[in-house]
């Protein structure tokens, strides 16, 4: 909830924390600097704090241990979790949205950018699984769909080292060359899934070897 200061500026700063998170402006596990936030968003400490607070709430920032903020880096185990509860919210959706639509929702997605960037394919992502929820046409799943993909945003940009390939991992989560597209979309939205929880407990095991 917004504080009792002034509305309009305490809006301003959250909604431009939250544009820099997303824009990968931030180091994940590295210390935010109140100030440097005050400065860029032309406010003082209070609403930076104020906002910084409500990103705490959503889980995208957390407490550093000397004090301020800082953006989490998620443990495997956590991305886990949080990749299997993202894929259980996506086939609900899909189960509720007819070829038609579906094929609406993830046609402007289905061709790739001409030079893509971890950030950007990070934030591609986010607009890929959104999608899906607003075609329902149910706000309550967009907003637990779009919070959810905030969450992971980071992780995602860490893997994609190579833009082109994660680019070319989501374009073909809409390709539309297929004839049962409901299907094929189940299937491939399964194995993205899939293929990054693999990742997570490979991680695992290898940390355990050593």
């Amino acid at each position: 909830m917004m504080s009792a200061m002034d509305p309009p500026l305490q809006e301003r700063v959250y909604l431009g924390l939250k544009a820099d998170y997303l824009a990968g402006q931030f180091v994940p596990g590295k210390r935010i600097d109140i100030q440097d936030l005050a400065n860029r968003h032309h406010s003082s400490k209070t609403p930076v704090r104020e906002a910084a607070f409500i990103l705490v709430g959503e889980g995208l920032f957390t407490h550093h241990s000397d004090g301020g903020f800082l953006v989490p880096i998620l443990e495997p185990n956590e991305l886990i979790e949080l990749l299997a509860w993202h894929l259980q919210l996506l086939m609900t959706t899909l189960s509720n949205l007819k070829e038609t639509t579906l094929r609406r929702a993830l046609q402007q997605y289905s061709t790739l950018s001409e030079q893509p960037s971890s950030v950007s394919t990070a934030v591609r992502a986010t607009e890929i699984f959104s999608s899906l929820a607003e075609a329902t046409g149910n706000r309550q799943a967009s907003f637990e769909v779009r919070r959810l993909n905030e969450r992971l945003h980071y992780s995602r940009i860490s893997e994609a080292a190579k833009p082109a390939l994660a680019e070319k991992e989501l374009a073909i989560l809409a390709s539309m060359e297929v004839a049962n597209f409901r299907k094929a979309t189940r299937r491939r939205i399964e194995a993205y899934h899939a293929r990054k929880i693999a990742n997570q407990w490979k991680i695992i095991q290898d940390s355990a070897e050593h």
